[in-house]
C-alpha cells in the first residue's frame, strides 16, 4: 500500500480499570498507541431507533488502515478527531502481517 495514503493520526485505546474517588474500581480507557499512521475511509452512517423511549441514534461505519500491530483486537477502540469508534473487526490484510484493516463504528461507546 502507498504511504502516502496513511495521512491521518489516530490512536487506540484499550479498556482498563482504575481506582475511584473513593477507591472503588471504575472501568475506564487508556492509551494503549498513540499518534498511528492511518489510512480512513468512511463507508456507511445510519440512524436507528435509541430506546424503546424513542430518539433516535447515529451510527457510521468507518474503515482504519494501519500497519501492521500485534495485539490490536475488538475489545479496543479508536480516537480519530475527537470521536471515539469501536472497532468491530480487526483484519490481517493477505494474512502478511504487513496491514490491519479496523472496521469500525460509532454511536454507541462514549468512554
Amino acid at each position: 500500500m502507498d504511504a502516502g495514503k496513511f495521512n491521518r493520526r489516530i490512536t487506540i485505546q484499550q479498556p482498563a480499570v482504575s481506582r475511584g474517588s473513593r477507591g472503588g474500581a471504575v472501568d475506564t480507557w487508556m492509551d494503549w498507541k498513540k499518534d498511528i499512521w492511518a489510512k480512513v475511509t468512511p463507508l456507511s452512517g445510519t440512524e436507528r431507533r435509541g430506546t424503546e423511549h424513542g430518539g433516535e441514534v447515529a451510527e457510521a461505519r468507518t474503515e482504519f488502515i494501519i500497519r501492521y500491530r500485534p495485539g490490536v483486537d475488538e475489545t479496543m477502540r479508536v480516537l480519530y478527531k475527537g470521536k471515539f469508534y469501536n472497532i468491530k473487526h480487526v483484519k490481517d490484510l493477505n494474512d502478511d502481517h504487513d496491514i490491519l484493516v479496523l472496521t469500525c463504528d460509532t454511536g454507541a461507546n462514549d468512554g
